[in-house]
């Protein structure tokens, strides 16, 4: 593969003014950090979850996800990540490498999704199957966890370009992510698994979620 002509450099001190919004509808500029990422990303990914962020190399997006996906590479800026899947599978794949039968054709089961359907998606994750309906207390909760997901996402900038696996997307990449069906094109071999790809000209992220029954 063609790699990128403008190498990725270490940006570990670099802050980010990013927008959320507060509990009672506002807008705020709120500075990315090491520390406010490190707090979106534990408000949003725990156990059976996964969240880690590379960098571009190649003119496609796809190799680098692959190297994301099975820990192949370090976050460019330093910063945290999380891996924890559940359990182990039958191809051998552990619990830190939930991804490790993913090939790079594997992708054709990732759609275009509005940046506003991924933060949504990411919060979602939260719920059994994957359902915002399933999300304790959604209701109380809903503006936290959608300002949580709007950071992690603009860490990727304006010109982000996301994909995901819920078949929602197919269709209609500006579907109500809050209200879609369950159904997902599985990258592993775990019962069910949701996620999000992130991707921007200089870096790539993974966010993903699993269900073991």
């Amino acid at each position: 593969m063609t790699e990128l002509l403008q190498p990725v450099a270490l940006l570990a001190d670099r802050a980010q003014a990013v927008q959320t919004t507060t509990k009672n509808g506002s807008m705020t500029l709120t500075q990315m950090d090491a520390t406010s990422w490190s707090r979106s990303l534990r408000a949003l990914f725990g156990e059976a979850m996964f969240a880690a962020v590379g960098a571009r190399r190649r003119e496609g997006w796809r190799r680098d996800a692959l190297d994301v996906m099975q820990l192949r590479t370090d976050d460019p800026r330093g910063w945290s990540r999380i891996a924890a899947a559940p359990g182990g599978s039958d191809d051998g794949a552990g619990p830190d490498h939930p991804f490790d039968a993913v090939t790079a054709g594997d992708f054709s089961r990732a759609f275009p999704v509005s940046r506003r359907g991924a933060e949504h998606i990411l919060v979602t994750l939260q719920g059994e199957w994957f359902q915002a309906q399933d999300i304790p207390d959604f209701d109380a909760r809903e503006a936290e966890l959608t300002s949580h997901a709007r950071m992690i996402l603009e860490r990727f900038g304006e010109d982000a370009l996301f994909f995901t696996n819920a078949a929602a997307a197919r269709e209609n990449p500006e579907a109500d992510m809050f209200r879609r069906e369950g159904v997902y094109e599985g990258f592993t071999s775990h019962v069910m698994d949701c996620g999000v790809i992130a991707v921007s000209t200089r870096e790539i992220g993974i966010f993903w979620g699993f269900a073991i029954d």
